[in-house]
């Protein structure tokens, strides 16, 4: 998007209500995103707006709830499309992400050959690893693995011998949940 907003770390966290409580008289400090993300205000608002004005099937009716929703959802199709620098026929929405990498495998799947590879590092959480081998042991594709430093970064030093013209995918987190790390995507 071209308007950029600067936040404090403290306009950021006001932005998520449950981020207001305190546990033991300390502020409440979570870390279990890759299984819950909270959502900010604005989400909430827009989840209230959708339940109490509109709230139809999307693509489905031709009435005006359902004209309303559908023109709501794929405005926010739109947006994400520009913040991302994509065409909007590529922006799929799914519940999250474990349910994004596993409807990627599944379409993947019908497209591998005994032989192909997916590369993938050791430090990936498991929604970005069972999926893999799951088409490892179904298709016969090979799984290769990035090692991960002790410092926590993933291992580039020999990429080019783990990227060869079998490899159909990448998948990489970019930012470990458990680490902190920020893997290179440029250089991967």
């Amino acid at each position: 998007m071209s308007d950029s907003i600067t936040w404090s770390p403290e306009d950021l966290r006001r932005q998520f209500p449950i981020l207001q409580r305190e546990i033991n008289g300390q502020p409440l400090c979570y870390l279990d995103n890759a299984a819950t993300t909270f959502s900010p205000v604005c989400v909430h608002s827009a989840v209230a707006d959708y339940e109490t004005h509109y709230r139809s099937n999307v693509q489905r009716g031709v009435y005006q709830l359902g004209a309303e929703a559908t023109e709501a959802y794929e405005g926010a199709r739109t947006s994400v499309a520009k913040y991302l620098n994509a065409a909007a026929q590529e922006i799929i929405f799914t519940s999250g992400t474990t349910a994004a990498v596993n409807l990627v495998a599944s379409g993947l799947a019908q497209t591998l050959r005994e032989g192909d590879e997916i590369v993938v590092s050791v430090a990936e959480h498991h929604s970005n690893f069972v999926p893999w081998q799951r088409l490892r042991d179904e298709h016969g594709i090979q799984m290769k693995l990035i090692p991960v430093l002790a410092s926590g970064s993933l291992d580039l030093d020999h990429l080019d011998q783990l990227i060869t013209e079998r490899c159909r995918l990448v998948a990489v987190s970019h930012v470990s949940n458990v680490t902190g790390s920020i893997s290179d995507l440029e250089a991967i």
